[in-house]
């Protein structure tokens, strides 16, 4: 963090001195056009009016004098004219490089704490696998009860490193080859039958889905729907204090289908909810984040909404906690 403070303090020292050494060489410029002006004039009114028989009014009303005086004016336009376009040019390109650097940044942030978070990510269900596997081998009498909730704490993990590599291979695909397959499905029944799984993954929550069972058919990818769904409910959960609330809505809006997911967390600040849906972003700091997750759900929500011709919205739940809003065309 340091090192890239020293980097960008030096970078925006580096943008000051050329801006500061532009102007001041225009500056230059200009004054030594200007004496030079000066100087031929005075040159001109010396063979002229001195050594001449021309007056000092006759003189300035002379052809030659308003050419000389034509030329050094259009001299100091080209002068300012090139030093403002080089300038804009200098300010832009420097725009660019400064955008630049703090998209790489951004992007370095984000790619370390994609690695801090899935190197968490994989250690711990691999551990508690591990767990159980030294434990089947090192006790073979373990009571019938015992062997059951050791599979079941082993297989919970393993189903938590499929899920993980899945989403890592989804986000991969969405940047490059991903295309849905549309058909005609029952959103209605697609949430069912996430929710019921999810219940049995949590049971310490509570899940409350309000719907209306005559809502119409929808065109859409099976699979990218129940990306949305699931991700989407899990991200409540995981934002949401030990035994308390999801909600989970489901209604029609003219053309459209309304499939909203609310927690009652610690909600989004406005900052964050511009960010959320990005590559790999999380809120907070990975170092001292204590919830689990890759920061790809919410990106591949985003992109397969998108997919679909959707839109997706954050809106602050009351008294707390946040509502993420899905909003898809039923045609």
């Amino acid at each position: 963090m340091k090192k890239t403070f020293k980097h960008r303090l030096i970078f925006y020292g580096l943008i000051f001195y050329v801006l500061t050494a532009s102007i001041w060489w225009s500056y230059l410029l200009l004054n030594q056009n200007e004496e030079l002006c000066e100087a031929r004039l005075d040159a001109l009114r010396l063979k002229e009016v001195i050594y001449g028989n021309l007056t000092e009014e006759a003189f300035e009303q002379s052809d030659t004098y308003q050419s000389l005086i034509d030329i050094f004016k259009r001299q100091r336009l080209m002068i300012i004219g090139e030093g403002s376009v080089f300038f804009m040019v200098l300010l832009t390109g420097m725009g660019f490089l400064n955008r630049g650097f703090r998209r790489e940044v951004a992007l370095a942030r984000q790619q370390r704490n994609f690695l801090l978070s899935i190197t968490h990510e994989l250690k711990s269900p691999i551990a508690s696998i591990k767990l159980a596997l030294d434990t089947f081998m090192k006790r073979p009498n373990l009571r019938t009860e015992q062997i059951q909730l050791l599979s079941k704490g082993a297989l919970k993990e393993t189903e938590r490193l499929h899920n993980l590599v899945n989403n890592i291979l989804l986000a991969a695909r969405i940047e490059t080859s991903f295309k849905i397959s549309p058909e005609s499905l029952n959103f209605n029944d697609l949430i069912t039958e996430n929710l019921r799984q999810v219940r049995t993954k949590f049971s310490n929550i509570r899940f409350y889905f309000q719907s209306n069972d005559k809502l119409p058919m929808i065109h859409g990818d099976r699979f990218a729907l129940n990306s949305i769904i699931v991700n989407l409910i899990e991200n409540a959960v995981k934002y949401s204090p030990n035994g308390d609330e999801v909600h989970i809505r489901l209604n029609k809006a003219g053309k459209q289908l309304h499939f909203e997911v609310a927690d009652k967390g610690v909600g989004i600040s406005t900052e964050d909810k511009e960010r959320v849906f990005e590559k790999f972003y999380r809120v907070g700091n990975e170092d001292t984040r204590k919830t689990k997750g890759t920061g790809l759900g919410l990106f591949i929500v985003k992109n397969m909404v998108t997919a679909h011709k959707g839109n997706i919205e954050i809106l602050d739940n009351k008294p707390t906690g946040s509502t993420f809003k899905v909003i898809l065309p039923i045609g």
